[in-house]
C-alpha cells in the first residue's frame, strides 16, 4: 500500500494542490512545489530524450513538437475558459489596454505559445508563469542531456555549475529567467543520468525533515516565514529562501517516487496534476471575488476544491488525455520510421 501512495503521479497531483493551497490561503509553499516540479521535469526530460526521442527521425524537432503538443492544447483551452469567466463576471481589474500593454504582439504570442508569458504585465493564468520557464528549459535541455549522457560533464559538476549560474542570476536581479531556476532542472537531470535511486529510508528521512521543519516553523514565532498571505509580515522576506531550502530537501523523496509504480490510475494523476495546476486559477479568481465570513469562506473553499477536481477530471478525460495519446502515437510513429529507414540503409 505504501508503494502505491508514493507513486509519481499522486505526488505530482499533491504538488499541484499545494500551489492551489497557496493561492487560497496564507500558507506560502507554492514556489516550493514549482521548484520540485522543475526537478522532476529535468529527470523525466533526460529519461525521455535518451530513451525515446533520441531514436526518432530528427530527434530535436520531434522532441520540441512533442513538448509543445503536450503543453499548448490544455493551456489554450483553460486560458480561453479563464477569459470567458473574466468577461462573464465583468471583473473590474480586467482591461484589455492595461493587460496587453504597449507590446500587443508580445501579449498575443505569449498567450498562444507560452514563451515570454512570465514577463507579461498581467496574466490570464498566473500559475502559467512556470510554463514559460519550462519551455525555455526545453529549448536547451537536449544539449545538457548530451553533455551528461556522453559524460562530458559529471553529474556533480553539472549541478555545481548550474548552482553557480542560478546564484549569479539571482544576485543580478533574475534578469535571465531560466538561469535563476536552472539548478532545479539540472539536479533532476543529473539524478537521471547517474541512475540515482534513493532508498526508502533516504526518501522518508527527507520527508520527515521537511515535515518537522514546516511544523516547527508554523508553531514558532517565525511562522511569518511560511504564513504570508495578502498582508505579509516582516518575516515574509525569508519565504522565498525557505521555499528553496524545502525544495532541495525534497529531492531524495521526489526522485524516489519516480521508481514507484503507484496505483493503476497513477498515470491519470500525473496528467491531472497539469490540468489542476492551471484550472485552479479560475476557482481562485472566483474565491477572491466572493469574500465572506469564516463559515462562508470554509464552505466556498470546499466547494471550489471539489469543482476544480471535478472539472479538471472532465478536461483530462475528454480533452487532455485523447490529445496526449495522439501525441504519443505520433512520436512512436517517427521512431518506427527511423528504425525502418535505418534497416533499409544497411
Amino acid at each position: 500500500m505504501l508503494k502505491k501512495i508514493t507513486g509519481p503521479g499522486l505526488f505530482r497531483l499533491f504538488l499541484a494542490l499545494l500551489v492551489f493551497m497557496q493561492h487560497i490561503s496564507r500558507f506560502s509553499v507554492g514556489s516550493y512545489a514549482v521548484y520540485v516540479f522543475f526537478c522532476l521535469s529535468g529527470f523525466w526530460i533526460y529519461k525521455m530524450y535518451v530513451g525515446r526521442y533520441a531514436f526518432t527521425r530528427r530527434p530535436y524537432f520531434t522532441y520540441m513538437v512533442s513538448r509543445a503538443w503536450r503543453l499548448l492544447p490544455t493551456f489554450l483551452l483553460i486560458s480561453l475558459l479563464a477569459l470567458l469567466y473574466i468577461f462573464a463576471e465583468r471583473l473590474p481589474e480586467f482591461n484589455w489596454q492595461s493587460w496587453s500593454g504597449p507590446n500587443k504582439a508580445h501579449f498575443i504570442l505569449s498567450n498562444l505559445f507560452i514563451l515570454g508569458y512570465n514577463s507579461l504585465q498581467q496574466k490570464l493564468l498566473v500559475p502559467a508563469w512556470s510554463l514559460d520557464i519550462e519551455m525555455q528549459f526545453y529549448l536547451v535541455a537536449p544539449l545538457i542531456v548530451l553533455l551528461l549522457a556522453r559524460r562530458r560533464v559529471s553529474p556533480v559538476w553539472a549541478i555545481l555549475m548550474a548552482a553557480a549560474i542560478s546564484l549569479t542570476c539571482f544576485l543580478l536581479g533574475n534578469q535571465v529567467e531560466l538561469g535563476s531556476y536552472l539548478v532545479f532542472f539540472v539536479i533532476g537531470m543529473a539524478a537521471a543520468s547517474a541512475d540515482w535511486r534513493p532508498s526508502s529510508g533516504q526518501a522518508f528521512a527527507s520527508l520527515g525533515v521537511i515535515a518537522l521543519l514546516t511544523a516547527g516553523c508554523l508553531v514558532s514565532p517565525w511562522r511569518g516565514i511560511l504564513l504570508v498571505g495578502a498582508h505579509p509580515g516582516p518575516l515574509a522576506v525569508f519565504s522565498p529562501r525557505a521555499n528553496v531550502i524545502l525544495a532541495l530537501l525534497t529531492v531524495p523523496y521526489a526522485i524516489y517516487t519516480t521508481g514507484q509504480k503507484g496505483f493503476r490510475a497513477d498515470g491519470m494523476f500525473a496528467d491531472l496534476s497539469y490540468v489542476v495546476y492551471l484550472f485552479h486559477w479560475i476557482a481562485t479568481m472566483w474565491i477572491y471575488e466572493h469574500p465572506g465570513r469564516l463559515a462562508y469562506r470554509i464552505t466556498s473553499l470546499g466547494v471550489a476544491c471539489g469543482l476544480v477536481l471535478g472539472f479538471s477530471f472532465i478536461i483530462w478525460k475528454f480533452y487532455d488525455h485523447p490529445i496526449n495519446r495522439m501525441r504519443s502515437r505520433w512520436v512512436s510513429g517517427r521512431k518506427k520510421n527511423a528504425l525502418a529507414e535505418s534497416g533499409s540503409v544497411h
